[in-house]
């Protein structure tokens, strides 16, 4: 199994891992928390070996971290942590089978986690309108909303009445693709018209904690 170590995400996933680990070690089955020793330990042969023989099984360990992390009861931090450690076995799992229906359900369960509830959004002259609004408080650089739903061949428009640049792109892997803007700019606006069905996952190219998804339906 091929192993990246060149990325700042994996290894700040590392470190959250492994303090929150400190403070409650159950992870799940003895597998998961075999593997996430191994990670922890930077043991990939072992990874890779736990992955193979136990390829039945993977999926399944995937599915309750995901559903461990929806618990109500459970800390921000510890719904995060049972995501990363869900993300990281389903890259494992893929690299191991080239199976990537798992790290794709990881990935969109992890992106929604992080977004408002659904929002039936009503368009207005012939748009449905998603600000990017100035800085307040704690609110910097967020879509509003940034989750709606919207019908097969409506519009939306994106209006920048902050101070800062945007640039609109699709997620890969979990989107629906061809959501990309050009720059919009401070007190520009950008519009883009939905003709295909499903869940576009999106994020601002610059600012890529700026997240928000289009659900496009019949």
């Amino acid at each position: 199994m091929k192993f990246k170590k060149n990325s700042i995400s994996i290894m700040l996933i590392l470190l959250t891992i492994f303090v929150l680990s400190k403070i409650n070690p159950s992870h799940g089955s003895e597998i998961t928390q075999n593997f996430l020793d191994a990670f922890i330990n930077k043991d990939t042969v072992k990874m890779s070996s736990i992955i193979k023989e136990n390829k039945d099984k993977i999926p399944d360990e995937i599915k309750a971290l995901i559903d461990e992390a929806k618990l109500p009861e459970l800390s921000k931090e510890d719904k995060e942590t049972k995501l990363n450690i869900a993300e990281i076995i389903a890259n494992a799992y893929k690299n191991v089978t080239g199976n990537i229906e798992p790290l794709k359900q990881v990935k969109k369960d992890a992106f929604d986690s992080k977004l408002s509830p659904q929002l039936h959004s009503a368009p207005v002259e012939g748009f449905h309108i998603i600000e990017m609004p100035k800085p307040s408080g704690d609110d910097k650089n967020i879509f509003k909303p940034d989750n709606i739903t919207i019908k097969r061949g409506e519009s939306v428009r994106w209006v920048n009445t902050g101070e800062t640049e945007h640039i609109l792109a699709s997620m890969p892997l979990i989107s629906v693709p061809g959501l990309f803007s050009p720059k919009v700019e401070a007190g520009q606006s950008w519009d883009y018209k939905f003709e295909k069905t499903g869940e576009y996952y999106y994020l601002c190219f610059i600012h890529k904690s700026m997240i928000g998804k289009v659900t496009v339906e019949e």
